[in-house]
């Protein structure tokens, strides 16, 4: 019995001295009520990756239409919420807060729009528990001045809620939003969009941008559409890749330097699980 006593009282010492989850966040956040911090973390990152589109796997890479690099301290917190919030509630929790605080909401996406659940946890976040259920999921981006914040919330298989948040001071200067896939461009002669339906107009001043700040560019826009109707598929795509390129003209560059083409559903390989997609090709002087 003193025995059995005896190692109550260390064992109680040892959970006593054992330094409590302390979730490390800006001033302006805090924790959704009564929920659970079951990780913290604090690592040098030189180069995160802040994704501004539906996360997609290539030939083993995660690729995304738009993402930032960032540099600095990171620190990443997971809770587990109370039983009986839902990941919406949870993610809105802290939405409210970054807006409430003036911050910028870069991009943000919920359910399959977002891409797989596994992708963002275990290739992104590289914490198992955030794989759950894709119709679940939400995910945004902020920015305050120099802080950069990831919010990402999922409901597991077995009920359980999580919400994860990246917090990152910038130290490097954040490279613009698009310069990834533009340096994609650039060095492998094209590139794929694949949210490029979502914000359309966008992408057509992206593309404008694009070709203004390179005047020896010509492209090609190539729209790939998914559909069981072969021909419709293909009409569609060929109406929609010649309205983006009479929009992208409509901006002052040269019809001379922007051709486009539908393929519809004939690429099923570069479609994917995709319903629409758009691929830039730089066309190389010889």
């Amino acid at each position: 019995m003193n025995r059995a006593f005896a190692q109550t009282v260390v064992m109680l010492g040892l959970v006593l001295l054992a330094p409590a989850l302390q979730a490390a966040l800006p001033q302006w956040l805090e924790p959704v009520p009564r929920s659970r911090l079951i990780q913290e973390k604090s690592l040098e990152s030189p180069d995160y990756r802040v994704m501004l589109g539906r996360l997609i796997k290539i030939n083993r890479l995660i690729r995304t239409d738009r993402e930032l690099r960032l540099s600095g301290t990171l620190e990443r917190n997971t809770w587990q919420l109370p039983v009986g919030l839902e990941p919406a509630e949870g993610f809105q929790h802290f939405r409210t807060l970054l807006q409430a605080q003036g911050a910028d909401i870069l991009f943000e996406c919920s359910g399959r729009q977002c891409g797989a659940s596994n992708l963002w946890a275990n290739d992104l976040f590289e914490t198992a528990r955030l794989y759950g259920i894709d119709e679940s999921q939400h995910y945004l981006a902020a920015r305050r001045g120099s802080d950069y914040v990831v919010v990402y919330a999922i409901r597991r298989g077995n009920g359980r809620v999580f919400v994860n948040l990246d917090w990152l001071v910038d130290q490097g200067g954040a490279e613009a939003a698009g310069g990834d896939w533009v340096r994609t461009l650039a060095e492998q002669g094209y590139v794929s969009l694949p949210e490029w339906s979502l914000a359309p107009d966008e992408a057509v001043q992206r593309i404008a941008a694009l070709l203004n700040e390179y005047p020896d560019y010509r492209i090609r826009l190539v729209l790939h559409q998914a559909g069981r109707d072969v021909e419709l598929s293909l009409r569609q795509s060929r109406e929609l890749a010649q309205r983006l390129r009479q929009q992208v003209i409509a901006q002052g560059i040269s019809g001379a330097r922007v051709e486009a083409y539908g393929l519809g559903p004939l690429a099923p390989s570069v479609l994917g699980e995709r319903d629409k997609l758009l691929v830039i090709i730089r066309e190389v002087e010889q």
